[in-house]
């Protein structure tokens, strides 16, 4: 066989190799994408507002998947004041982070989590914190040790 027939017949087994792998390349899946993380205030009667309480449902599209609430001052039968809880709804490996910052200094006075629970559950921890103190407080989620979103920080008082 002459040497042009074996380099061309060579060249198209070559690109025939090539066109299969760049199509399995291109069917390849895509990667998937973490769900994102949103949240919607809870609606709190006005008086508990005006207290400094907040409250948040977390979702992690399409499930709401638990809530962070600062409560400032104690319900009676309901929550203790100056608490942080965060609740965490589904057992889906993911688990809830909430923080607590002081606004004058910018420390994290509180910092506690759902990671380890079996859902539902509530986690809490209280701070006595001199009435009127500003604060600003955060839900995280994680999995594992990896964030999967934080929502904004709320301002809200002791």
């Amino acid at each position: 066989m002459p040497r042009s027939n074996v380099r061309r017949r060579t060249a198209a087994v070559a690109a025939v190799i090539g066109l299969a792998l760049s199509g399995s390349v291109l069917t390849a899946p895509a990667a998937q994408a973490a769900p994102k993380l949103t949240w919607k205030e809870t609606a709190l009667k006005e008086n508990l507002k005006k207290d400094g309480s907040r409250s948040f449902q977390l979702y992690h599209h399409p499930h709401n998947i638990g809530a962070v609430t600062w409560a400032a001052d104690p319900l009676v039968g309901i929550w203790t004041g100056d608490t942080l809880y965060i609740n965490d709804k589904r057992s889906d490996g993911y688990y809830v982070v909430g923080q607590v910052k002081q606004v004058s200094t910018g420390k994290t006075i509180i910092n506690i989590n759902t990671k380890g629970k079996t859902a539902p559950s509530e986690v809490k921890k209280t701070k006595n914190l001199k009435e009127g103190t500003k604060i600003q407080f955060r839900a995280c989620i994680k999995k594992g040790s990896t964030n999967h979103g934080c929502t904004s920080w709320f301002s809200a008082k002791a």
